[in-house]
């Protein structure tokens, strides 16, 4: 149970579909870190808002405006198994309830895609423990299959990209983690990488790829007035986008580099139940042409293990 207090950690955007900058992206996820015990089961769900109405070029606040916010609400849900004490298999999926982008024109206008995410299937191992020195370190690969291939109309018109639930193309997931531990003290450490990369879908667009690098510090809070199990995370993120690409064709208003601050409680319930809230504050934001940034996002999460 020691590793769930570790829900939101993962940069992963792992349950919510990358999509392009210019929409408001999924900015954190929920995941595990290491591999399960074997014939253990790990359920994990989570809420996410995320929001944003200001558009940048470059790394300067741009003004034009033809966006006036955009925001999502996202429901995810992961299930891992211990198949052995090294090797954990993962399924992941999630629902958009809505993504929506309100557009600064007279009368009001919006549009709003909503509906299943992409599905991750993926496995994880456990390539090395070191109990004495508390050092931990693994990796996963898993494959992103798309909940559907059509793409969603309103009002006879075709939802752009980033209004979407899915991209609509197969992609592949890699991820690294690093762990280590000083128990007298109540830290952690954590250093997480992950690349997502996406083929063209039926259109022939296709998401430039990802990479993200996330240090982590988790304390153990040990204070005889504080009921409870409560830990303390902070994080800062690096988000790194290719730019996507139409017909082979670069799209110049796409990509970019995004650093944020993500502060996070978690609270453990007689060590069954963990809740969390993690927050997402971007401090800088480099996005090619002009594209609307992100504001900030809250992720709400909800985890037990069941051994079997």
């Amino acid at each position: 149970m020691k590793w769930i207090s570790l829900l939101v950690l993962v940069l992963y955007c792992q349950l919510v579909n990358s999509q392009c900058l210019s929409s408001v992206n999924p900015v954190g996820g929920t995941g595990n870190l290491l591999a399960l015990q074997s014939k253990a089961i790990r359920l994990i769900s989570f809420y996410k808002f995320n929001y944003g109405n200001r558009y940048f070029k470059e790394n300067r606040p741009s003004d034009f405006n033809l966006i006036k916010s955009a925001c999502y609400n996202y429901v995810g849900a992961i299930m891992g198994y211990g198949i052995t004490s090294r090797l954990t298999l993962e399924t992941e999926t999630g629902y958009f309830i809505n993504k929506t982008q309100h557009y600064n024109i007279d009368p009001a206008y919006s549009l709003r895609g909503y509906g299943f995410s992409n599905v991750i299937v993926s496995a994880r191992y456990g390539i090395y423990s070191d109990n004495h020195r508390r050092l931990y370190y693994s990796a996963s690969a898993g494959v992103k299959i798309p909940a559907s291939f059509n793409f969603q109309v309103a009002d006879g018109v075709e939802l752009p990209e980033e209004v979407q639930p899915s991209t609509g193309s197969y992609g592949l997931v890699f991820q690294s983690f690093l762990v280590k531990e000083n128990s007298l003290r109540g830290l952690r450490y954590f250093l997480t990488n992950r690349l997502e990369t996406d083929r063209a879908n039926r259109k022939d667009f296709k998401l430039g790829t990802s990479f993200f690098t996330s240090v982590y510090i988790s304390k153990h809070l040990m204070f005889q007035w504080l009921k409870g199990d409560w830990t303390t995370i902070s994080q800062i993120r690096n988000e790194i986008r290719f730019k996507n690409r139409r017909e082979s064709d670069p799209v110049e208003a796409s990509g970019g580099v995004i650093f944020f601050l993500s502060p996070q409680i978690n609270y453990s319930i007689k060590e069954t139940w963990n809740i969390s809230v993690m927050g997402d504050l971007p401090v800088y934001q480099y996005l090619n042409g002009i594209q609307l940034g992100t504001k900030f996002g809250i992720t709400f999460g909800l985890a037990r293990d069941f051994h079997l």
